[in-house]
């Protein structure tokens, strides 16, 4: 395992609601924001500071973001890399 993946399962790991948000993914090919809420019983509002997390840190991206809601998500190649070593 590199280095970049060791980090960014530790990033992960310091944090149960991001690992619960990127989880929430599995078997999906895209999803939004409020499905996740469903998924995880997290705040939608807290759901949505996770995804910002994610996106910076590159493990998730915003299929249409020339809209304001509701946004699709989708993982990254890393994002689906880093599901698999969570699980």
């Amino acid at each position: 395992m590199d280095d970049e993946t060791l980090i960014l399962i530790e990033y992960m790991k310091n944090a149960p609601t991001r690992v619960k948000v990127l989880k929430s993914f599995k078997g999906e090919d895209f999803i939004m924001p409020i499905e996740i809420s469903r998924k995880t019983g997290l705040h939608p509002n807290n759901v949505s500071k996770k995804l910002k997390d994610l996106r910076e840190h590159e493990l998730v991206y915003v299929i249409n973001p020339e809209y304001h809601v509701p946004k699709l998500y989708r993982l990254t190649e890393s994002g689906k890399k880093i599901l698999k070593l969570l699980e």
